[in-house]
């Protein structure tokens, strides 16, 4: 079945360049939630036939229309996939809802979760005319979905981390862990630490994060002087922190240390390394937060940063981790679209729902611009303004985000340094503060 959706605004907005320039105009959406009939709740794509070219929904014969093809693995196995699925859908939905864009169709196709269901989903919904395809959700279903959309010229916006999978067409729209590492590293590199130490779980996730500090380290002009996997619990984070102590840290004389409260931290001249990052979220970072100070690693001298993973409340009440410094997407900007999902579907969206409401809102705004799905406004170097703030799409098929930088302080999570407005030349740094 077709999803076809009219309404009122878009949030999505192309934003200026480094000359303040805008890029291409949108309607900016209002600050309150939208008013108005709701779309119609998501429902599982109807697989139609291949023979059958360019669907079109009866009411709307003779239009030129853009046709998105929505794969998504609405039948998974997991529970968490299937709800996962029907909260991008919805996203989507809502973004054509509050657009009103009259000549796009969103096309729903099930993956099943699988690389195969994947790939028929992709071949069933290019058979009915998509000019793009939003999804899908999983790296394996995105590597399988790839070929027939690149025979077909069908540029494809995944949701998947794994960069990969990227290129050729193959645009992530998600929150890739390189990203929220590069802007913690950056700022920290701002205030004049080189030495850089890391503590990552024996997972794929702490290895990408491992190696996506290496490169941010050098890119910075420093280098990662102390490494150490853990695996298991408590007693491997342990001896991790041990074996980091034992590259050799600086000491704090007891007047300095009085004199400092952790927010006025600032690189120390000696000891092998000078930040530590801890890739970790939930019971796991509460466990090797406070492994670091039994091992003597004094967050005073040696400041903790971490990845997204740290955006949890439990985080937030843990001693170890004040004054400690993440990345992530601006949660002002993400207030918005939960007012509007939680107005249209009377529930909270998931984390990743956004994505799928700025997919469609990208689909919405070349069909309403140029009435066609158009590769370079894609990878307009301005980029644009969604949910989760400002990003642009790279001409390798990775994402670029601007992300604020958060402190921990009194239990609560306060922006340390705001979220850019705009960003640099295409594969420059913003510097921080700026904006």
């Amino acid at each position: 079945m077709a999803v076809w959706v009219a309404g009122a605004a878009l949030l999505l907005s192309a934003c200026g360049a480094t000359s303040g320039t805008p890029g291409p105009s949108v309607q900016q959406g209002t600050a309150s939630p939208v008013v108005g009939t709701a779309p119609d709740p998501a429902v599982l794509g109807v697989e139609m036939s291949p023979e059958r070219l360019a669907f079109t929904p009866p009411h709307l014969e003779g239009r030129e229309l853009v046709r998105v093809g929505v794969l998504l693995p609405f039948s998974g196995s997991a529970s968490a996939l299937r709800s996962e699925a029907g909260h991008l859908l919805r996203g989507a939905e809502l973004a054509l809802f509050e657009r009103g864009v009259e000549n796009i169709v969103l096309l729903p196709k099930d993956t099943e979760g699988t690389a195969r269901g994947a790939e028929a989903a992709a071949e069933a919904v290019i058979a009915d005319g998509a000019d793009l395809i939003i999804g899908p959700l999983l790296a394996a279903e995105v590597r399988a979905v790839s070929a027939p959309a690149r025979r077909a010229n069908v540029p494809v916006i995944s949701f998947s981390t794994d960069t990969s999978v990227a290129g050729g067409g193959v645009y992530l729209l998600s929150f890739p862990p390189e990203e929220e590492v590069r802007r913690v590293v950056s700022y920290t590199a701002s205030l004049g630490a080189s030495r850089f130490a890391i503590a990552a779980p024996a997972t794929p996730y702490g290895q990408l994060v491992s190696e996506a500090y290496r490169r941010a380290a050098a890119e910075a002009g420093g280098t990662v002087t102390a490494e150490e996997v853990y695996s298991g619990g408590v007693d491997s984070m342990s001896q991790a922190a041990r074996r980091l102590a034992r590259a050799g840290i600086g000491r704090l004389e007891v007047g300095r240390a009085l004199a400092m409260t952790g927010e006025n931290w600032q690189p120390a001249e000696g000891g092998a390394f000078q930040v530590v990052m801890l890739p970790a979220g939930g019971d796991d970072l509460r466990m090797l937060a406070p492994s670091m100070l039994f091992a003597d690693i004094d967050p005073l001298l040696v400041k903790f940063v971490g990845t997204g993973l740290w955006r949890n409340p439990d985080s937030a009440r843990e001693p170890a981790l004040a004054n400690g410094w993440f990345a992530g997407p601006d949660a002002a900007m993400r207030a918005r679209f939960e007012a509007s999902y939680q107005s249209a579907f009377g529930e909270q969206p998931s984390r990743l729902a956004g994505l799928g409401y700025d997919a469609a809102s990208l689909a919405a705004l070349m069909a309403a611009n140029t009435g066609a799905i158009d590769r370079t406004v894609l990878e307009d170097p301005n980029g644009f303004l969604g949910v989760d703030g400002l990003f642009r799409l790279r001409g390798d098929g990775t994402v670029e985000r601007g992300l604020a930088l958060y402190t921990i302080r009194n239990g609560q999570f306060e922006v340390l340094d705001p979220a850019p407005e705009r960003f640099g030349p295409a594969g420059a740094d913003i510097e921080p503060g700026e904006s």
